[in-house]
């Protein structure tokens, strides 16, 4: 049965509190010094506040008093693993491969092939771990994380959200579970996520969630709920002028230009270089029916960013519709010269050259086709077939 010191640690730590749980952990070896359950709560603890090196010491204590605990070897070969030591990498397979493997041994070894990029070797580990401790948010987690740069958001989704019922006071989880169904296209699913996940979120886990769920609004086509997170963002950092450019975005994507406007000039003001908020005030001046504002600050922009696809081809868009080919150009050869296979560039490109160079007409329309999708795909087709290529 665990001392009182070790259970005493044992809670300090699930409860958030490693430097109460050392201290207690220190306490009990003060009374037994081959306490194996404060020894291995120090390990434990110190794992989770990242002290690699504090972390072995303890390790190799707790070995010398218990030499055959696995735990304990599955912890020292991870971390001389993550020194480099191949040897212990090996050893750690060797462990976590063994009939009588245990969780940590499992679950180590799935840590240690993630952070090295082994998704698949990861994901094996990670779902043997799931073989002793099913319920395991930890695991859960780990799993739902490499389904989703595998590409598998369903995959993704189904483990964020055992992980967020495994640990039900935890934001990270549900705020994971959130991008899992933003990135399946379920952005109900999403943004109840992302509400579930804000309301037990605190300090810059707090920002990050509103900020999810401001794109998630806005990509959902509800401005309200863009604007109210928006102001939610400016109270938390009133300095910030990103929050005030998402604020500008949110109105003007409810349709109030005028005080997008201010709020847009208001961003510039304070963040002079910022070609974002000169963007979306073309916008608004376009909105407006301002047509030479809206050029004038288009032109601005592409000067601070001349080779960003995306000031530089609103302006060619201008230019094109006022069939100023010629001016047209070059701004979207700057495009290419960093971006050689922007599709919209491309297509932007094959227009300004359709009524006076075929062959250039065709070869920027083909790039467009090549590297296209959607909408801009079908634009460069219908070229193509206009000039008979």
């Amino acid at each position: 049965m665990a001392s009182t010191h070790a259970r005493e640690g044992g809670q300090l730590l699930q409860m958030g509190q490693p430097q109460e749980a050392v201290r207690s952990f220190q306490k009990g070896l003060a009374v037994d010094p081959d306490d194996v359950d404060c020894l291995l709560g120090l390990v434990r603890t110190y794992l989770s506040t990242g002290a690699a090196g504090e972390a072995e010491a303890a390790t190799l204590r707790l070995l010398k008093v218990k030499p055959d605990h696995a735990e304990a070897q599955a912890h020292l070969a991870m971390l001389r693993a993550q020194a480099g030591d191949a040897e212990a990498l090996e050893s750690l397979k060797a462990l976590a491969s063994a009939p009588t493997a245990g969780y940590f041994e499992r679950f180590n070894l799935g840590g240690l092939l993630l952070d090295r990029g082994d998704l698949d070797g990861a994901r094996a580990a990670y779902e043997s771990a799931l073989q002793v401790a099913p319920d395991s948010a930890h695991v859960h987690f780990e799993l739902g994380r490499i389904h989703l740069q595998q590409g598998n958001a369903d995959g993704a989704a189904f483990h964020f959200h055992r992980a967020a019922e495994g640990a039900p006071q935890e934001p990270m989880p549900l705020l994971m579970l959130s991008r899992a169904h933003a990135a399946r296209g379920a952005l109900g699913l999403a943004i109840q996520a992302g509400t579930l996940a804000l309301e037990k979120a605190q300090g810059g886990m707090r920002r990050s969630v509103l900020e999810d769920l401001f794109r998630l609004y806005l990509t959902g086509g509800s401005p309200d709920g863009a604007k109210r997170v928006a102001q939610e963002l400016r109270q938390l950092e009133p300095a910030n002028t990103q929050y005030l450019y998402l604020h500008g975005l949110a109105v003007m994507s409810g349709g109030a230009f005028r005080e997008a406007l201010a709020l847009f000039e208001e961003a510039l003001r304070l963040s002079p270089g910022s070609w974002q908020a000169l963007q979306a005030l073309s916008q608004v001046h376009l909105a407006l029916g301002e047509r030479g504002l809206a050029r004038k600050r288009l032109e601005d922009a592409v000067a601070l960013v001349p080779t960003d696809p995306g000031p530089a081809n609103d302006l060619a868009l201008l230019l094109l519709q006022d069939e100023a080919y010629e001016r047209a150009r070059p701004v979207l050869e700057r495009v290419l010269s960093a971006h050689p296979k922007d599709a919209t560039t491309h297509l932007n490109l094959a227009v300004a050259w359709f009524s006076t160079d075929k062959a250039a007409c065709i070869r920027h329309a083909k790039q467009a086709q090549a590297n296209g999708t959607g909408v801009v795909r079908e634009q460069a087709e219908r070229l193509l077939k206009q000039l008979g290529a």
